[in-house]
């Protein structure tokens, strides 16, 4: 058996031990992974009920025959370029009726990539990958706060999905990435970024710590050090070190549930906002208090607090 055909037989389980791990430490724990997933589920779904493009399409159409113009033209305008027999009040509409059809659009796939990132946490955290679990955070927290810039741009959203090449997504990052440091700041996530940027987003030596591990030995006063690096991050002697990290990933999932909520004003379902969302934030919240008064010190150590936010 090949070592990674050993990786894969272990991942199975060490993802019955961690559910086993969670369990102990309070059966929620495991719940609220599942509880987290269905909320973005939800949202998708409503999402999609609520973002048609019936309206927009019939004003796109209805403002071209009103102009007289031809298809040839109409597709001109739609790729931002104005015709020369073109009024400029009816080409600025139709490319504000074109920005809310890619708006609509490209929040739907950063859903989708908010989704599967938080799906790739989820899974990696049991499998013993922290620092990847952790890293998927960035993703996930990078997915929503574009959401929420295109929700606030609507022209934003039509550059985003037409990106092109290396360069133009280069361009893109620059332009953006200002907003998206505000975003963190303005919805308490700057130090999950900076936490999943140095876990496992950057070749940083912190990126190491779980698995490392450094043995010395010396032979007729030649002193040897030994480095290996598990492809588990967990030591069974300190078993919180894995439950913090769930944690993080949950309390992560709780303080984007607000900016979903704002960048996706399409979602009506009174039962997600109203019930299943505070529910949830309280749980995470009930969790971390149980985890602050069972490891104080160690809480403390790595710099974080017991709250999860925008309740």
């Amino acid at each position: 058996m090949t070592e990674i055909s050993k990786l894969i037989e272990a991942d199975e389980t060490n993802c019955h031990q961690s559910i086993k791990l969670f369990n102990q430490f309070d059966p929620s724990l495991s719940t609220s992974f599942d509880d987290a997933g269905n909320l973005l589920t939800v949202f998708s779904r409503s999402f999609g009920h609520g973002a048609t493009d019936d309206d927009t399409q019939h004003s796109i159409s209805k403002l071209a025959k009103e102009g007289g113009h031809t298809e040839t033209e109409l597709r001109l305008a739609l790729n931002g370029k104005k015709p020369s027999s073109m009024r400029n009040d009816l080409f600025e509409k139709i490319v504000s009726n074109r920005n809310d059809y890619y708006s609509r659009r490209s929040r739907g796939l950063l859903l989708l990539q908010a989704y599967r990132s938080y799906m790739y946490a989820a899974t990696d955290i049991l499998r013993l990958r922290a620092g990847t679990a952790i890293g998927f955070m960035r993703l996930e927290i990078e997915a929503v706060a574009l959401m929420l810039l295109i929700q606030a741009n609507t022209e934003l959203g039509f550059t985003w999905f037409n990106l092109k090449g290396d360069r133009q997504g280069k361009d893109f990052f620059n332009k953006t990435k200002m907003d998206v440091s505000k975003f963190c700041d303005r919805f308490e996530l700057t130090l999950e970024w900076n936490l999943a940027s140095s876990a496992s987003q950057h070749a940083r030596f912190i990126g190491l710590i779980d698995g490392l591990s450094i043995t010395s030995s010396s032979q007729f006063e030649r002193y040897t050090d030994n480095f290996s690096l598990a492809l588990q991050d967990f030591d069974p002697e300190k078993p919180e070190q894995l439950i913090v990290r769930a944690l993080y990933i949950l309390r992560t999932q709780a303080k984007l549930l607000l900016p979903l909520q704002l960048a996706l004003p399409e979602v009506s379902d009174p039962l997600l906002l109203e019930t299943r969302i505070p529910k949830f934030i309280r749980n995470v919240g009930v969790l971390y208090d149980k985890f602050q008064k069972e490891f104080p010190e160690f809480l403390e150590s790595i710099g974080i607090d017991a709250k999860a936010n925008n309740a």
